[in-house]
């Protein structure tokens, strides 16, 4: 069986608004001297979009095939993971408990993704950081003894299927740029858990894609980042069966763009935002794709990366409504 039909053979929900479209910027490009194009998947539908929709497409699957009655997760207040996470569930008629970690400086109430999971009825435990592992243990505990059947989502959806649903992706995105007539030589996106990436990587030999995938670190130092990615593209070759299929020595990630942190707008990110908003009336968060734009415009008009280039908009557009860290 080729690998395509066996991912197709993965039990999916279709939530998205597929496929997601690709659009030339041309200000943009005229500015730097490169040719830029940008995938929207901070259109793919429910939630606000963004790149958490198509993993939880396969998660959620598997969720209903175990029987599922709450699914418990983790992330920061300005989870993009978190609050799409929620949506999906009540969807499906799920319920939903969340592990918040509490983060130094900041008003919870003040992130637009904390308050958009109260308002769709989540539980919510706010925790420090060292208190998770022992919360989500004590929350899967007391939800069976209730009865419950609860299901764990990691962090970011990062497990296999939520990368299998980048691996699908680059077949939507193989097609599109054949009809667009597009040869794009790199591909840059934001890399906070590293799923995304790792699909994509992945996705790109499996369906025979050529590119270069640059990954902007918005939270860790590059040597985790790439740990991250080799470890889930094992775990997924596993699930997929595929002994054969190795990772090489060509992932490419750019951890100087982080600023002070996750979750705290860099000065240099905010100047972007504001740019692509007057150039293209294009809405970036601060969180993720703020900072990884800022990545990719930098190192193309430095030469460091190929043009044509697709930047992913991974989504998060929410956390521009929200009042994060020192910014005012």
């Amino acid at each position: 069986m080729e690998i395509g039909n066996k991912i197709g053979d993965i039990s999916k929900i279709d939530s998205c608004f597929l496929p997601t479209p690709i659009e030339r910027l041309n200000n943009i490009s005229e500015l730097y001297g490169k040719s830029v194009y940008i995938k929207r998947d901070d259109l793919t539908g429910h939630f606000f979009g963004g790149n958490k929709e198509r993993k939880l497409e396969y998660i959620m699957a598997d969720a209903m095939n175990e029987n599922a009655s709450v699914v418990v997760t983790v992330g920061s207040p300005s989870s993009n993971h978190n609050m799409i996470t929620t949506g999906f569930a009540n969807k499906l008629g799920l319920k939903t408990e969340l592990i918040v970690i509490k983060k130094e400086n900041m008003n919870n109430n003040e992130i637009c993704n904390y308050n958009l999971c109260k308002k769709m009825g989540a539980i919510i435990h706010d925790v420090d950081v060292d208190e998770v592992k022992n919360k989500i243990k004590e929350v899967m505990k007391n939800l069976k003894e209730q009865g419950e059947k609860p299901y764990f989502i990691e962090g970011g959806g990062h497990n296999v299927f939520g990368t299998i649903g980048y691996i699908n992706m680059v077949k939507e995105l193989k097609k599109q740029i054949k009809k667009l007539d597009i040869n794009p030589r790199s591909i840059a996106l934001p890399v906070g858990t590293a799923t995304t990436y790792a699909g994509i990587y992945m996705g790109c030999k499996i369906f025979d894609l050529d590119v270069e995938i640059i990954g902007i670190s918005i939270a860790r130092d590059k040597k985790r980042c790439i740990e991250e990615i080799e470890n889930i593209i094992r775990k997924t070759e596993e699930y997929l069966e595929l002994n054969e299929f190795t990772y090489d020595t060509k992932i490419k990630i750019h951890d100087e763009y982080i600023g002070e942190g996750y979750g705290i707008p860099s000065e240099e990110g905010e100047k972007t935002i504001k740019i692509l908003a007057e150039k293209e009336g294009l809405v970036l968060d601060p969180i993720y794709n703020g900072k990884a734009m800022t990545g990719s415009l930098d190192l193309i008009s430095k030469g460091k990366v190929e043009d044509p280039m697709i930047y992913l908009h991974t989504g998060g557009t929410t956390n521009i409504f929200s009042k994060l860290g020192d910014e005012s």
